[in-house]
């Protein structure tokens, strides 16, 4: 068996690893690389390289896709020499997860030819040594065992803790290091700051893009939450916050009504259905066509791009099923200006109000799922404080298993309560958007000329879906789907439309 003495001479590479942001600021870091250069002073070892994963848990596996990962995988590739020395302060600092597991990586790891040092009690570990005497193995083992029994103790006592934190928001309120920038820290309701957040959300409802308002607001010289300037990422956390409506999220548990709201949250699910339409849309920057991405193959169900003809004379929608031969579709193309042009003359068409039957039997299925979703959140309170007073493990054990089955249930209820309320949003959106509509339809025409973008607004608050379909060469019908969900037909009349 190898000694610390026999490894002089030898290159080394230290490896330092602490799972919390928190630690980032204390003593992690230096213990860990002290304790490395220490032991290749004394031994003779040249230390090569540092290496650290800041933040990164090892309970789930973390590290091994960051620093520590990319370092086997370099010894692998050849990149790094396989006969370096790998200083770690103990086991766990390679993995926390379960000991077979941890096991057999740190033996795949060895048999790279890597030699570790567990630097605490200054052991040599190689793969011919584990080979030769099994106890090693079976010490690192326990090891490896206790470091992730700990672990998964600690990781219980937090996630306790977090689900207490938040039900004593609902009994309450408890204080958080880190609030919404319009949201007083002190009294948690709102500050001076309230209208510059509402600002952020009504450029958002107005369908701005998060690039623009993050413009608009250093050129206004509005400070950012940390006082400096804005940037995307910044806006972009802010409009996801579900703080605009009022609630507390702690650990992926929503506390609702727990802040002052800025907007309701159906105008936020609104917003966030937007928001994802813009991440999706890449033609939203572009006016040549007033239907960006909205218009597909009615044959096929692929997307209709805008193309022109050899000579630009003519502008066409053509399948893209077709021109890249993912499908078979022989659709015709069809005549961009013509079918920009009847569209445009049958808005009024369009704005006919939408019944509001479906709305309101959504409106009844939520509140079904909120009050499902309330009673079951008080019996997991109940569960939680029981393990709270629970005096043997298997007890507690019982319980946290009733609560995660809970968690389950109360999540994936949540999930059909959030479609629900999308499809809500949707259906009022589109109600007021229609307002909009009536009023500016009168004008549609000057805007298609002198303001396509806003055109391209109105038109694309109001349709989710246009599905063009050609039974000949004459007969034509566009099927229009609105942000409601309902869907009119179109029929076009007239020759020489289709290409």
């Amino acid at each position: 068996m190898l000694q610390p003495r026999d490894l002089k001479g030898r290159r080394a590479v230290s490896y330092a690893r602490w799972s919390s942001d928190g630690q980032t600021s204390g003593d992690s870091l230096r213990r860990q690389t002290e304790a490395a250069e220490r032991f290749c002073s004394t031994h003779g070892l040249v230390l090569d390289l540092k290496l650290k994963d800041e933040g990164v848990s090892a309970f789930k596996g973390a590290n091994l896709e960051a620093s520590f990962g990319k370092l086997v995988a370099d010894i692998k590739a050849g990149v790094i020499p396989s006969d370096m020395v790998l200083l770690v302060e103990n086991v766990d600092r390679i993995s926390r997860v379960n000991y077979l597991d941890a096991q057999e990586y740190f033996l795949a790891v060895l048999k790279t030819g890597l030699t570790i040092v567990t630097l605490h009690d200054q052991r040599v570990h190689t793969i011919d040594d584990y080979r030769s005497n099994v106890m090693l193995l079976v010490m690192s083992l326990m090891e490896m065992q206790a470091a992730n029994a700990y672990s998964a103790k600690i990781s219980e006592r937090v996630g306790s803790e977090w689900n207490n934190r938040a039900n004593r928001a609902r009994q309450g309120k408890v204080k958080m290091s880190k609030v919404p920038f319009w949201i007083d820290q002190q009294t948690q309701q709102l500050n001076t700051r309230a209208d510059d957040a509402r600002l952020i959300f009504q450029l958002a409802k107005d369908g701005v893009g998060q690039g623009a308002i993050t413009q608009q607001l250093n050129a206004k010289g509005l400070p950012s939450p940390k006082g400096g300037q804005w940037g995307k990422s910044v806006v972009q956390d802010i409009i996801k916050s579900k703080a605009a409506y009022g609630s507390l999220v702690v650990k992926g548990d929503e506390v609702r009504d727990y802040y002052p709201p800025l907007i309701t949250e159906t105008e936020w699910l609104s917003i966030q259905h937007r928001t994802r339409q813009r991440v999706h849309n890449p033609q939203n920057g572009n006016t040549a066509t007033l239907f960006p991405r909205l218009v597909h193959c009615g044959h096929c169900g692929s997307v209709m791009n805008l193309t022109s003809s050899k000579f630009g004379e003519f502008r066409y929608l053509i399948c893209s099923g077709k021109t890249t031969k993912r499908t078979d579709c022989k659709a015709p193309n069809w005549r961009y200006e013509s079918f920009e042009s009847e569209m445009l003359s049958r808005v009024g068409f369009l704005a006919v109000p939408i019944p509001g039957q479906a709305a309101e039997g959504s409106a009844d299925r939520a509140t079904e799922l909120a009050d499902a979703i309330g009673a079951l959140e008080s019996k997991q309170g109940n569960i939680l404080a029981g393990m709270a007073e629970a005096t043997d493990a298997a007890s507690r054990k019982f319980l946290l298993d009733q609560s995660a089955a809970l968690t389950s249930e109360i999540e994936a209820k949540r999930g059909e309560l959030i479609r629900l309320r999308e499809e809500i949003a949707r259906a009022e959106d589109a109600e007021a958007c229609l307002a909009d509509f009536e009023h500016d339809q009168q004008e549609m025409d000057r805007l298609a000329k002198e303001d396509r973008k806003e055109a391209q607004r109105l038109l694309g608050n109001l349709v989710s879906r246009i599905d063009l379909e050609s039974d000949s060469k004459t007969l034509r019908r566009a099927m229009v789907t609105m942000r409601s969900g309902h869907t009119h037909a179109i029929v076009f009349d007239g020759t020489g439309e289709l290409g």
